[in-house]
């Protein structure tokens, strides 16, 4: 009696555990993980054209750690395409500044700083390779001096994030400040 109970106990644990809901990263391998939610009611419109802005304005926790801020951008990426948006449809434009702007140092510039590659790379390659276009704030460059150190190329500089942000609004982005 005693070794069925127990039996069912495991059997009852290990189906739970199969049952659980698992992370994806369906377009965006990289970062940005996601669930499943079948009981989600359909919201997105999937002809309508989004224009995102995201703002990056905090710096990872650790140096060896990937930008918490730019893994959720991953995240807006990877959950509005796995809702059907066409890709052709989703214009995301993000802007890092302030504290976020380390992350966007080459990996021997980082290197150089906080002795070891930039866990950064990999995940912003991904995402401009994906179409999202990321801008650095020039004023936070200079603000942290910054200006001359090698930047990841995929990264383009602005002279203000200030000013991209109130541009790309007055154009009908929507202003994502996770």
């Amino acid at each position: 009696m005693r070794t069925s109970f127990y039996s069912l106990l495991a059997l009852f644990f290990f189906i739970s555990l199969a049952s659980q809901a698992q992370k994806k990263f369906p377009f965006i391998k990289s970062g940005g993980s996601m669930f499943e939610v079948p009981e989600a009611e359909p919201i997105a419109d999937k002809k309508m054209k989004y224009k995102v802005l995201y703002e990056i304005s905090k710096g990872a926790d650790k140096p060896d750690s990937v930008n918490a801020t730019l893994d959720k951008l991953a995240r807006l990426v990877n959950l509005h395409l796995s809702a059907g948006i066409p890709r052709e449809n989703l214009d995301v434009v993000a802007v890092v500044h302030f504290l976020g702007t380390p992350l966007i140092l080459s990996d021997e510039a980082y290197q150089k700083k906080f002795g070891m590659p930039n866990p950064n790379t990999t995940l912003i390659n991904e995402l401009t390779a994906n179409g999202v276009k990321i801008y650095i704030c020039g004023q936070s460059l200079y603000m942290r001096k910054m200006e001359k150190e090698p930047r990841n190329p995929n990264i383009k500089v602005t002279l203000s994030a200030m000013l991209l942000m109130t541009t790309l609004q007055s154009k009908g982005y929507v202003m994502v400040i996770p």
